[in-house]
């Protein structure tokens, strides 16, 4: 070998050192990612990549290096799941069979992408002008994203007429397959909070453009919601884009590792009755009674799949049968009294926090909303404020809805009436003569039964009053039953 090819190798090797020495400190300036490997050991790195490719069900999307935050290989029914730093989160398979990892004096570790668990990103400052998106997607299969959604006009089926509608008029379009048709419900919420509720006509497919610029056609059958012009801070995709809520009032702890915990509504307690104002309750829901509670956090959704399947992920805990509705945000349900309460003691240990099922009299604090009316809305049936058997929404009697997609009561809870009914602490007791004046739960030894809260999908409207009561056996898994959860907070 000449002086010249060993002076050119030279070269080309010091410009590569260079280059790496560049990318390493550029990155490790904000921390090193995270590759923990299937067989549970785990490295410390740059992965190598400035771009990632993902192939859809709707097509491919390229995410740049900067924008990631978590890539779980294998993880939802043989998919990869990609969360990016801005909330949007895709399911898919990523391009390519290796990934190269760069590290700080040590060599570069080369790694088949089957032997990968997850990768975590460091949180980084993006510089530049990001792509903003004002529309939202929500998907049966979990991935939700904002996107600029190509739907314009567009005809509805309604029981008395066609309408012809404008999307510069829709504030939200929530979707339903029908179990026994083809038939795709929606639900049409308007800028001035109207809705209609029909038959979507003449539409097949929807294509929405990603906020990195790829357009997805999309099945409508695949769809869960669209909402035009959500609210968002500072690029970050705000799904929640029902509530109507201060911050100020939101509690969401970490948990060890660093994933969300569920979103937490501050309530401030104090003096309230419960029980059945209206005199035409049942004996369980009596004597109407005074309670002094303390100010505590409570669940703004039920305990959603996502949710519940990661703690079942995490403890190697058999996951719940979904009956065939889809997991994702649905409400968990087929879970036991003595499930929920597992979950509860399993989130206090990851969140250092201490959580809990909510008694019976905060249950009802929480549902009533400062009400005495029936429901929480009034004394008289409304249509499309609860999911149950007759209460007018397009999920009754079929399904559970999907948490958070019916309007909120005055303390900003969602599906406190109707959905699935909700796991409480207490033992059933027949009357409130023996609870607790402090909210307290009402226990004993042997408890036989304990109170489930709120009615369901598939109950009438009597049973989703503020004031209903219910109960079940500990050991029960039900398609109607889930829970909620309360934090407890420094007195």
């Amino acid at each position: 070998m000449n002086q010249y090819m060993l002076r050119s190798i030279f070269i080309c090797l010091l410009i590569s050192s260079c280059l790496l020495f560049k990318v390493v400190n550029a990155r490790s300036a904000i921390g090193f990612d995270v590759i923990t490997m299937k067989n549970g050991d785990y490295h410390h790195g740059t992965v190598a990549q400035e771009v990632f490719v993902f192939n859809t069900d709707y097509g491919e999307i390229s995410i740049p290096y900067h924008q990631m935050a978590e890539l779980h290989i294998g993880s939802s029914d043989q998919n990869d799941l990609v969360i990016t730093r801005p909330g949007d989160r895709f399911s898919g398979k990523l391009s390519g069979h290796e990934i190269i990892i760069l590290r700080s004096q040590q060599p570069v570790l080369q790694l088949h992408l089957d032997d990968v668990a997850t990768i975590s990103f460091p949180p980084r400052k993006i510089r530049g002008q990001q792509r903003i998106s004002s529309d939202a997607v929500e998907l049966v299969n979990g991935d939700r994203f904002l996107a600029d959604i190509q739907l314009n006009d567009f005809m509805l089926k309604s029981t008395t007429a066609i309408h012809t509608i404008s999307h510069n008029d829709v504030y939200l379009i929530d979707f339903v397959s029908s179990d026994q048709s083809d038939e795709i419900r929606v639900q049409v919420t308007f800028n001035d909070r109207t809705y209609y509720q029909g038959q979507l006509l003449a539409v097949q497919d929807i294509e929405a453009v990603t906020r990195y610029g790829q357009p997805l056609k999309i099945p409508v059958s695949d769809f869960i919601s669209l909402g035009y012009h959500v609210n968002y801070q500072l690029g970050k995709t705000d799904f929640n884009y029902r509530r109507r809520l201060n911050p100020a009032s939101l509690i969401q702890d970490k948990m060890i590792g660093g994933r969300s915990g569920p979103e937490m509504v501050v309530l401030r307690g104090g003096d309230f009755q419960r029980g059945d104002f209206q005199g035409d309750g049942d004996s369980d829901e009596k004597p109407l009674s005074s309670v002094k509670l303390p100010a505590f956090a409570i669940g703004l959704y039920e305990v959603s799949f996502a949710e519940y399947d990661y703690f079942c992920d995490d403890t190697r805990r058999e996951k719940p049968d979904d009956s065939g509705w889809g997991r994702g945000q649905r409400p968990v349900v087929n879970v036991s009294w003595n499930d929920a309460r597992a979950y509860t003691e399993w989130l206090s240990r990851k969140t250092r926090q201490n959580y809990r099922l909510p008694s019976d009299a905060e249950w009802e604090y929480a549902a009533r909303a400062g009400s005495t009316t029936r429901y929480w809305w009034g004394n008289e049936l409304l249509p499309a404020q609860a999911n149950c058997a007759g209460c007018g929404s397009i999920w009754d009697a079929e399904k559970t809805a999907p948490v958070g997609k019916l309007p909120p009561n005055d303390f900003g809870l969602h599906d406190t009436a109707g959905n699935v009914f909700e796991w409480v602490s207490d033992c059933f007791h027949t009357d409130f003569i023996a609870a607790p004046s402090d909210g307290r739960p009402l226990d004993k030894p042997g408890c036989g039964k304990r109170v489930i809260r709120g009615g369901a999908w598939s109950f009438p409207p009597r049973e989703v009053r503020s004031a209903n009561r219910w109960r079940d056996f500990p050991t029960r898994q039900s398609d109607d039953t889930g829970f909620r959860v309360v934090r407890e907070l420094l007195q």
